[in-house]
């Protein structure tokens, strides 16, 4: 029940996503942006953001919804999260080695 729970939520919460932050897409929207390419954080970096999404939503890890990411100009990636329980929504700055280092509420 939980699991049908968050995967109807989860193209509600991709679609909610404003194209104008500079945030790239998902790679979940099936648009071919592999993590770590073209400005996306890599992999290591969106599962540092999604461990320490789950710890400030007070979550399960598997409910961390993971929207777009962007390079910032430090070299830094900002990553969004969303939580799939209740919409939550926060910022990740994340090295490329996947070290957090600021989680804020979007």
């Amino acid at each position: 029940m939980l699991r049908s729970m968050v995967l109807a939520l989860v193209p509600l919460t991709l679609a909610a996503c404003d194209a104008s932050t500079g945030f790239s897409s998902s790679p979940m929207l099936g648009n071919g942006a592999v993590p770590g390419s073209g400005g996306t954080a890599p992999a290591v970096a969106n599962m540092g953001c999604i461990g320490a999404g789950a710890k400030a939503f007070r979550r399960p890890w598997q409910t961390i919804v993971l929207g777009g990411s962007r390079q910032t100009f430090t070299g830094h990636y900002e990553v969004q999260l969303t939580n799939g329980s209740d919409g939550a929504q926060a910022v990740c700055t994340v090295t490329r080695d996947g070290r957090v280092l600021n989680i804020e509420p979007a």
